[in-house]
């Protein structure tokens, strides 16, 4: 369960304006999300530095990435292939 802190006390020579608390507050909260957000992202990150340091892993995605690839080309191939040549031209 999260808490937000409290805002602190006003001591003598403390600048900020009453709202400015409030502000520093939600600023505080959003940094400590996006921190949480580049934790994940980094762990996401080394897990996949792991899997692909794997045998066969490497292998497997590079096989998997190449199998997209070639549909892929064969796919634009295609439709090149019936813009250039229209079904109803004379």
């Amino acid at each position: 369960m999260y808490t937000a802190p409290s805002p602190p006390a006003p001591a003598p020579g403390y600048l900020l304006p009453e709202g400015a608390h409030a502000l520093l507050l939600e600023v505080n909260d959003v940094m400590q999300r996006l921190a949480a957000l580049a934790a994940i992202e980094q762990a996401n990150h080394d897990l996949t530095a792991h899997l692909l340091c794997q045998p066969g892993v490497l292998a497997q995605c590079l096989r998997s990435l190449s199998t997209r690839i070639n549909v892929a080309l064969r796919e634009c191939s295609g439709l090149a292939h019936s813009a250039c040549n229209p079904q109803g031209a004379p």
